[in-house]
């Protein structure tokens, strides 16, 4: 809800967490806003390690050339950062954003930077600290809380799959000496962009033909059973694993590189690489595993103009929602693309959404219908020109 009408006079905007395809978007929209209202803005380097070792720029003079460029540009343009954030970290924010006299905070990031946001609020208010802390939305995860989808998911979506789409007619065309892919995906412990591969099917009984999401337990023995069972069927096998799958007893699938990094957020990975390994050890079959790498996350020649266009309106409606007063919120579209409607950070931080159970079929291990009539708005058009055998037959 919004308060007294917030007393605006240098803004300071990070970007955290993992980077997107249109994250920069969502900046230049930020920027464009506070142009248009004649509003200081000022840009904290790898999030807040450059605050607090004075490395800040101001993004208040950028021209419509440079704001069209920062647009196109993926990842992230300030740099992010994984530094974990102490309590005496959370009470040195506020404090150094006072020293440079910034009385207003935007924090661009997922569910974790929203958390990080409302403790950052509370530890100002604690300390009598005037600061106006404001979330703006993004993760290629699409587990946030309040909102339907969040910008950078459709972008990686779409990239996600094309990749799957393509690397299944590699696949198919290899097939006489090489007949099992494990394509693992981003998502984290939950499953939208796992799901989102199954855009890739060019038949109903096509590839993707197994796809396991996080939110379910893993079975190692149900899943040899079903790749021997498509290998049967189709003479190659093509599965899609979230990076985050486990089993029932929740251990993770595969290793983690990244196990001795003191940050906010677990980092899977090691998943294809386990489960390809598997399939040859106890089926005897050649299979190979596929991380989709972190070009699903930044790829710019792939990504959705529907989320490129909603990442930018949101970082324009952010302004929007400080210039109303609001605050300790995070901002959201509205499904007409104008207007803006506001989530309270502690309703949103910390906190999963995770893919419901009407879009998944845990027998067949496909999506359903109702899950691609719902993804296909959000990433956007994307065409089948290609030629099989089976076109000519």
């Amino acid at each position: 809800m919004a308060a007294n009408v917030n007393k605006i006079e240098k803004i300071a905007v990070v970007q955290t967490g993992g980077c997107s395809a249109v994250i920069n978007s969502t900046l230049a929209g930020i920027i464009d806003n506070t142009q248009k209202n004649k509003l200081k803005i000022y840009g904290l380097l790898n999030g807040f390690e450059g605050l607090l070792k004075d490395k800040i720029i101001d993004l208040s003079n950028l021209t419509n050339d440079e704001l069209t460029r920062l647009r196109n540009t993926p990842a992230m343009f300030l740099g992010s950062s994984r530094m974990f954030l102490t309590a005496e970290i959370f009470a040195a924010i506020p404090q150094k954003l006072q020293e440079k006299g910034i009385d207003t905070l935007i924090m661009i990031g997922g569910n974790g930077t929203m958390y990080a946001a409302k403790v950052i609020s509370e530890s100002a208010e604690k300390q009598n600290i005037n600061l106006t802390v404001i979330g703006s939305p993004k993760t290629v995860d699409n587990d946030m809380f309040g909102i339907e989808y969040s910008p950078g998911f459709g972008s990686a979506a779409k990239y996600i799959a094309q990749a799957v789409r393509d690397i299944s007619i590699d696949l198919e065309s290899m097939k006489t000496f090489e007949q099992v892919r494990i394509m693992e995906v981003m998502g984290r412990s939950v499953g939208w962009l796992a799901a989102a591969s199954a855009l890739a099917k060019r038949k109903a009984d096509g590839a993707p033909h197994l796809i396991y999401l996080p939110e379910y337990d893993f079975d190692e023995n149900e899943f040899l059973s079903e790749v021997k069972r498509v290998y049967e069927e189709k003479g190659f096998v093509v599965a899609v694993v979230g990076e985050g799958i486990h089993d029932k007893n929740g251990c993770s699938i595969g290793e983690n590189p990244f196990a001795d990094v003191k940050q906010a957020n677990k980092t899977f990975d090691g998943a294809s690489t386990y489960l390809a390994n598997l399939v040859h050890e106890k089926l005897g079959l050649k299979a190979r595993a596929q991380n989709l790498t972190m070009a699903q996350r930044c790829f710019g020649a792939l990504r959705s103009t529907v989320d490129e266009e909603r990442a930018y309106k949101i970082g324009f409606v952010t302004i929007s929602a400080l210039m109303d007063g609001h605050k300790s919120e995070m901002v959201a579209l509205s499904d007409n693309n104008v207007d803006y409607y506001t989530i309270a950070l502690s309703d949103v931080g910390g906190k999963e959404k995770k893919v419901p159970v009407e879009f998944y079929d845990v027998t067949t291990k496909q999506v359903t219908k109702d899950f691609i009539d719902w993804l296909v708005p959000i990433t956007g058009e994307f065409k089948d020109n290609y030629l099989s055998l089976d076109d000519i037959n």
